[in-house]
C-alpha cells in the first residue's frame, strides 16, 4: 500500500496509482451481485464524489462503475447456468436473481457477450451435471478458486500406538503444508471405503497415505494422489522408508517431497482437463489454464496464442484479475523479444493492463503479482519489481513462476550465483510437462555473466531444444559461440535467428528492447550488440 492511501501498482503515467475507491467499489459489487446498486449510492459508500468514481473506473477498467457491475452480473448468471444447483432452475429465475428483469433485453445482451442463448448454456450445464459423477464438483470447476484436495486422516491397524500417532500427525502436517501453498482448498477427513469421505467434501483430488511396518522393522509411508472425477485415476505415487527411532525426520521428508510432487501433478491435471473441454463449455478459469503453458513458453508466438485466450477470459469474467495480469505479461514479452513494430504503444498497453489487474486484485494473487513484476522490470522500476515478486513468493512459496522471475531480477542486479539458485528452485517446483526453456536460458545467462562460456552455450542449446520456437535465444548463443572462438557455430546460430526473424536488425533491437531503447546499455548488452554486428547482423 502506498503512503498516500492508494494501491501501489506497476504503471507509467497513463496508469498511475489505483485509487482506494476503485477497490472499495469492486469489493462492494462482489458482495451485492443480487442486490440493486445506484451510482450515487456506490459513490457515497466509497466516500468520493460520483464524478470522481466515474473517472477512476474509466481510467482503470475502461468503463463506468455500473457498466462493470452489469458485466459482473452477466458473468455470474453464466456461472449459475453452467452449474445449476437446482434441478428445476430456469433462465428467468437465475436472471431475475441477478437483477435482469426484462427477459428479452437480457437474452439479447447475453447472446452478444457469450455467443449463445442463455437457454443453450443452461442445457449444457444440465447435461454436464447428469454426466458428472458428482454435480457439486462440476459447480466447483466453474468457480474461480483453487482446486479442492481431500487429505485422508490415516487410521492404521495393527501397527501400535506410536505409529498410529505418527500417521495422524503426518496427515495433519500434510494438510497444513498443502494449505500454506495457497494453491488448494484442503479438506482433512477420516477415510471411508472407496474414498467416499473424500467425495463427500466435493474435492476433485484425494491424497491417501498408508503407514506400514516392514518385516525388517523399518517404517514405510506409501502415498497416492488420485483424481476422483476420473474413476480414482492415480496421478502420482511414491514410497518413503524410515525408522521408528527417527519418525520426525521421516515425517519432514515425506511432507517436503509429497507437497513438492502433488502441486505440479494437480496443475498438469487441471490444464489437461481444461484442454479436453468443448470450446463452447469453457469458463474464464478454463481459458486461463489453457493459456498458462503458452504464457510461460518464452517466445512471442506463444505469447500471442495465450493473449487470445486471455482476452476471451476477460470477457467471460470481467472481475478476474488473473487473465488481465497475464495479458499484460504477454504484451511485455513482445518488447523483450523485439517482436513489435510499436514498442511505446505496446508498453503502454501492458502498463494499463497491469494497473487494471492491480485494481481488481487488492488482496494479492501470486500469479497476478508475478505478472505485474515482469511489467515493472521493463520500466526499470527495480525496487517495485522485487517488492512484487517477493510478495508473490511469500503468498505462494511453492509456485515456480515467482522464483523464475526472481532469477531474472537477480541477473539485473549482477548476481549470477543467486540467479542460478532461483532458477534451479523454479525448475524443482515445475511439473514435468511445464515449459522450462526460460529457466534454462536464465541459468545459461548467469553462467555467461560469470564468465563460464562453455556452460552458457550448453544451457542455451538445452533451452532451444526445450522450445525451438524461442528463436531469440540464438542471438545470445551466437555471441557466446563467437566469444568461445567457435565462429562457425556462431554463424549458424545467427543464420537460424535471421531465418526465424528476417526483419531483425541491430537498430530494431536497440529501438524495441527495454533498456536499450532508453539508452541504458551496459557491458552485457554492448557485448551482445557488438558480437551480432561482427557476425553480420544488419545495422
Amino acid at each position: 500500500m502506498a503512503p498516500d492511501g492508494h494501491f501501489a501498482i506497476a504503471g507509467s503515467p497513463p496508469c498511475g496509482p489505483v485509487p482506494r475507491d476503485v477497490g472499495l467499489a469492486l469489493a462492494y459489487m462482489r458482495r451485492a451481485l443480487t442486490q440493486p446498486i445506484t451510482a450515487p449510492e456506490l459513490a457515497r459508500l466509497c466516500g468520493v464524489p460520483q464524478r470522481t468514481l466515474q473517472r477512476h473506473f474509466a481510467e482503470f477498467l475502461g468503463h463506468a462503475p455500473l457498466e462493470h457491475f452489469r458485466r459482473m452480473r452477466l458473468a455470474a448468471v453464466r456461472e449459475a447456468l453452467l452449474a445449476p444447483v437446482e434441478h428445476d432452475a430456469s433462465v428467468i429465475g437465475v436472471a431475475t436473481r441477478f437483477g435482469f428483469t426484462h427477459p428479452g433485453r437480457f437474452a439479447g445482451e447475453y447472446r452478444r457477450r457469450f455467443g449463445e442463448t442463455p437457454s443453450a448454456t443452461l442445457a449444457r450445464g444440465r447435461a454436464a451435471a447428469r454426466n458428472s459423477a458428482d454435480g457439486a464438483m462440476l459447480s466447483a470447476s466453474h468457480q474461480r478458486h483453487a482446486p479442492a484436495i481431500a487429505v485422508l486422516r490415516f487410521h492404521v491397524d495393527g501397527v501400535g500406538f506410536v505409529l498410529q500417532g505418527f500417521a495422524d500427525s503426518l496427515a495433519e502436517h500434510l494438510a497444513g503444508a498443502l494449505a500454506r501453498t495457497h494453491a488448494f482448498t484442503v479438506h482433512l477427513v477420516r477415510p471411508a471405503p472407496g474414498e467416499r469421505a473424500a467425495r463427500a467434501t466435493g474435492a476433485r483430488y484425494c491424497l491417501a497415505v498408508r503407514v506400514v511396518r516392514l518385516p525388517s522393522g523399518a517404517v514405510r509411508v506409501v502415498t497416492r494422489l488420485s483424481d476422483l472425477t476420473a474413476g480414482e485415476r492415480q496421478l502420482w505415487g511414491d514410497a518413503h522408508d524410515g525408522t521408528v527411532e527417527d519418525l520426525p525426520a521421516l515425517q519432514d521428508r515425506v511432507v517436503d517431497e509429497v507437497v513438492g510432487a502433488v502441486r505440479p501433478s494437480i496443475e498438469a491435471a487441471e490444464v489437461e482437463c481444461a484442454r479436453q473441454k468443448p470450446a463452447g463449455n469453457l469458463a474464464a478459469r478454463d481459458l486461463v489454464l489453457r493459456a498458462m503453458p503458452f504464457v510461460l513458453a518464452a517466445d512471442p508466438a506463444s505469447a500471442r496464442q495465450a493473449l487470445g485466450m486471455l482476452e476471451e477470459a476477460m470477457g467471460l469474467d470481467p472481475d478476474d484479475p488473473r487473465p488481465v495480469a497475464l495479458a499484460a505479461w504477454c504484451r511485455t514479452q513482445f518488447l523483450l523479444y523485439a517482436a513489435t513494430d510499436d514498442p511505446i504503444a505496446e508498453q503502454m498497453r501492458a502498463e494499463q493492463l497491469a494497473g487494471r489487474a492491480a485494481a481488481l486484485d487488492p488482496l494479492g494473487d501470486a500469479a497476478v503479482l508475478t505478472a505485474r513484476s515482469g511489467v515493472a522490470i521493463v520500466g526499470w522500476r527495480c525496487d517495485e519489481t522485487e517488492s512484487l515478486v517477493a510478495r508473490a513468493r511469500t503468498i505462494d512459496p511453492g509456485s515456480s513462476w515467482p522464483w523464475e522471475r526472481s532469477g531474472w531480477n537477480q541477473l539485473a542486479h549482477a548476481a549470477p550465483s543467486a540467479a542460478i539458485d532461483c532458477f534451479r528452485r523454479a525448475l524443482r517446483l515445475r511439473g514435468p510437462q511445464a515449459p522450462i526453456a526460460n529457466c534454462l536460458a536464465g541459468i545459461g545467462m548467469a553462467h555467461y555473466c560469470a564468465g563460464r562460456l562453455d556452460e552458457a552455450a550448453l544451457l542455451h542449446r538445452r533451452a532451444l531444444a526445450a522450445n525451438p520456437a524461442a528463436a531469440w535465444l540464438n542471438q545470445w548463443l551466437a555471441v557466446i559461440c563467437l566469444e568461445l572462438g567457435e565462429r562457425q557455430a556462431a554463424a549458424t546460430a545467427l543464420d537460424t535467428l535471421r531465418r526465424a526473424r528476417p526483419e531483425l536488425t541491430i537498430g530494431r533491437l536497440v529501438s524495441v528492447i527495454p533498456g536499450l531503447r532508453e539508452g541504458r546499455r551496459g557491458p552485457r548488452s554492448d557485448r551482445m550488440l557488438d558480437g551480432l554486428a561482427t557476425l553480420g547482423l544488419p545495422a
